[in-house]
């Protein structure tokens, strides 16, 4: 009986770490820039990730992949498309290798009213394409309406 008690106490110390783990979205600004992050608080985890310097009617999407995966392409720019809502849109994603790590990332502009912009805010989730591999996030909690007004100019 108290083997079954500790391992049932043991299963519920592990998932609950395991929920204190799942990626949420933040949205934190001071008065340069606006983060709208899909990760783990307090860590490196990023899902994906959307920024801005405030003011400038632009978005930066901002992709974390594996560093191998981008060092075999030839090129510094990949097709990204992203698809929220009933709008789907490619875009020439910018690649940043970082040499020192296991991960890199892809990135692209985004204009603030923009339709990608205006179905983010609507949509329950998004996808976003990169060298063939799809990734879908969810967008409940994500103050993407908070994010594009801090981004728009005036």
């Amino acid at each position: 009986m108290h083997r079954s008690l500790a391992a049932v106490f043991g299963l519920g110390l592990i998932s609950g770490q395991a929920l204190a783990q799942e990626r949420e979205w933040t949205l934190d600004a001071s008065d340069q820039e606006a983060y709208l992050i899909f990760g783990v608080a307090e860590s490196d985890d990023v899902g994906v990730s959307l920024w801005c310097n405030t003011g400038k009617d632009m978005v930066n999407l901002y992709i974390p992949r594996p560093s191998a995966e981008l060092q075999k392409l030839s090129r510094r720019k990949v097709p990204v498309t992203v698809t929220a809502g009933g709008e789907t849109a490619t875009f020439g994603g910018k690649i940043d290798i970082n040499p020192d790590s296991p991960s890199s990332s892809v990135e692209v502009e985004l204009a603030v009213d923009g339709p990608i912009l205006k179905a983010l805010e609507k949509a329950d989730r998004f996808s976003v394409k990169v060298h063939g591999e799809e990734l879908v996030f969810p967008l409940y909690d994500a103050d993407v309406a908070g994010l594009v007004a801090l981004c728009r100019k005036g």
